[in-house]
Formats: C-alpha cells, sequence, structure tokens
C-alpha cells in the first residue's frame, strides 16, 4: 500500500459479498500503540460487518518505540488519504468511510476523525479507546500492571528493536507495554523528549476537537484497568452524536471472548444503520 522509510505498510482488503454495500470500515488495531497487528481483529466481528455490507479494509502503521507517535499518526493520516484516492481503482468500491479501533486503535481513528485536513468519516467506532495521551493514568505508574512482574529496564532495552516495524506480535513485546505502564513511561517511549505543548496536537480537548467528531459508538467496560470507564463517558457527554454501549464487570479488551464481545458489535451495526 505504501512505504515508510524503505518499510512496506500493507493494507488487508475485504469485500462485502452484498451487492448494496457502499462503505468501508477502515480499521486500526490496538496494543498500546506498542505491539498489535493489523489482522487482530476475531474473523467472526470481520463477518459481520461484511453481511451487514460494509466493506472491510485493515491497515499497518508503525509501532513504538521504535517509530514515535507523529510519525506514527502521519501513517494513519497517510493510509485514510490513500484509500479516499485508490478506493474505486484498487477495489471497485466508492470511497466513503467509517474508522474503527480498539484501544490504542480507537485512539488514533478518533484523531483522525477529528482532523480537518483529512476526508470525513462518516462514523468512529471506538472499542474500549480514549482521546488523549496526556491524562494522568497514562503518564503515571498503573497500580494494575504494578501487580505483574516487574520488567527491567535492560529487557526494555533488549526488546525495543534497531529498526522500524509494523507488527508486534503479543508474546515479543506485551513486555514493552508492561515496563512502561509500571513505570509511567509510556508516553515518554511513544512520543519521545517532549514540552506539555507538543502533546496538544495529539490530545483531543472537547471544546476545541469534538464538534468535529462525526457520529461516535462507545463500547467500554465499567471495570478496564487499561483504559478508565471515564474516557468512554467523556466522549460520550461531549459529542453531539453518540452511542455508548456499556459492558459490566468484564477487562479491557472484553471482546477478545467472542460470547462477551457480539453484543458490542451487533449494537455498533445498528447505531451505523441509524447514521447511513
Amino acid at each position: 500500500m505504501l512505504k515508510k522509510n524503505g518499510l512496506a505498510l500493507k493494507g488487508d482488503f475485504y469485500p462485502s459479498p452484498r451487492p448494496d454495500a457502499a462503505k468501508t470500515i477502515i480499521y486500526f488495531h490496538g496494543g498500546g500503540l506498542i505491539w498489535g497487528l493489523r489482522n487482530d481483529l476475531p474473523e467472526a466481528y470481520r463477518n459481520l460487518f461484511l453481511e451487514a455490507g460494509y466493506h472491510f479494509f485493515a491497515v499497518d502503521y508503525r509501532l513504538a518505540p521504535e517509530t514515535k507517535l507523529p510519525a506514527i499518526y502521519e501513517d494513519v493520516q497517510d493510509a485514510i488519504s490513500w484509500f479516499e484516492a485508490n478506493a474505486r481503482a484498487e477495489f471497485g468500491v466508492a470511497n466513503a468511510f467509517i474508522l474503527f479501533g480498539r484501544s490504542a486503535g480507537a485512539y488514533l481513528a478518533l484523531q483522525a476523525a477529528a482532523d480537518a485536513t483529512l476526508p470525513t468519516a462518516d462514523a468512529v467506532l471506538s472499542f474500549y479507546g480514549y482521546t488523549s495521551i496526556g491524562g494522568s493514568w497514562y503518564q503515571n505508574p498503573s497500580p494494575h500492571y504494578a501487580k505483574l512482574p516487574t520488567i527491567p529496564a535492560d529487557l526494555k532495552t533488549a526488546l525495543t528493536g534497531k529498526t522500524e516495524l509494523t507488527e508486534g506480535y503479543i508474546e515479543k513485546r506485551y513486555a514493552l507495554y508492561i515496563y512502561c505502564r509500571q513505570t509511567g513511561q509510556w508516553l515518554d517511549e511513544v512520543f519521545g523528549p517532549h514540552q506539555h505543548t507538543d502533546i496538544d496536537a495529539f490530545s483531543l480537548e472537547d471544546m476545541r476537537d469534538f464538534s468535529f467528531l462525526p457520529p461516535v459508538f462507545i463500547a467500554h467496560s465499567t471495570t478496564d484497568k487499561d483504559v478508565p470507564y471515564n474516557e468512554a463517558e467523556k466522549i460520550a457527554q461531549t459529542t453531539f452524536q453518540n452511542e455508548l454501549f456499556t459492558v459490566q464487570n468484564l477487562e479491557h479488551d472484553f471482546d477478545s471472548n467472542i460470547v462477551d464481545g457480539l453484543p458490542a458489535y451487533k449494537q455498533a451495526l445498528r447505531f451505523l444503520e441509524e447514521y447511513k
């Protein structure tokens, strides 16, 4: 799809079997911007979208800490712009799209949806996402991750690659994320050296940015120990058109269990039908 510094950024396009399919869901995976794969969404969920009449396009972005957030977000911008310019020629579909992300991918989707320099998304699906990298929950040591075995700094250094990458397998990269959350150094590792004002462009503010957002569907668990539930409430309280689907007493990525996740995805599809 694209190349950055010689590294291929790929995308997997899945066409809907329905002849009336008119929109494509562009998907960004989660993983704290540190790990994850573009094809990590369980097939059962992807098939729901396809059968409902939505094409599905899962895309890469480079990962931290080898690549810093400004360049990661540039990948997101480029993927959306590429799709708008090439959807018909490459895939034979219209260039109307919906942005969908889980966790850090939802963060990227929300940033892009509010970006006035990008083509306009018809809607956003935010599964346990957040709108700011400046929250205290991300900049301070996490009590939840402190309960896990301590990741030493030398292991973090050993796990950090010498070259950029787009595929981060959890078996090799999750310890990097744990280190960042245990030490409160996530922002330093993901963004690099920064002043407070440097991160403003990568954090949505309700009075400044939320009015740019299209309709947003939000799914979040009340007992999420990674991204606080109040992040979901903030989006719901400050956007014009939204639906908050609250999951009770489940983990952060509650949809890793299909039984737990299916109700949220079915409701997301009902939400999208309202804003066709």
